[in-house]
């Protein structure tokens, strides 16, 4: 995890509503972040318009959204951690949900 959390943003400018998908941007490392969360418990992570992970199945969008914020701080952590080691360490990077659902001792389906 990193040291400092990141500050997550909800984008207001879409409806809010227990039925509607949101979304939250945060800017950390120069990287520019985005969840997207549904009710029912499905969330993409984005850094730099490109899909990092997906979570398929959490209880609910709090749930997701806390899955994949953890997630994120860990890949800019691994990203401090690469620059300090002189090399990306986050290069192709992408997380699969059965790495995530297995991370978080979650059942797999």
């Amino acid at each position: 995890m990193t040291d400092k959390p990141i500050d997550w943003t909800p984008d207001l400018s879409l409806p809010t509503s227990k039925s509607t998908v949101q979304h939250f941007i945060a800017n950390a490392g120069g990287d520019r972040l985005e969840i997207d969360t549904t009710p029912w418990g499905e969330a993409d992570l984005t850094v730099n318009g490109q899909s990092i992970a997906h979570l398929a199945t959490a209880p609910s969008a709090g749930d997701a959204f806390r899955t994949l914020e953890a997630v994120a701080e860990d890949f800019e952590a691994c990203k401090d951690a690469g620059r300090d080691a002189g090399k990306d360490a986050r290069l192709d990077q992408v997380i699969e949900d059965d790495e995530v659902r297995e991370r978080l001792g979650l059942p797999r389906f």
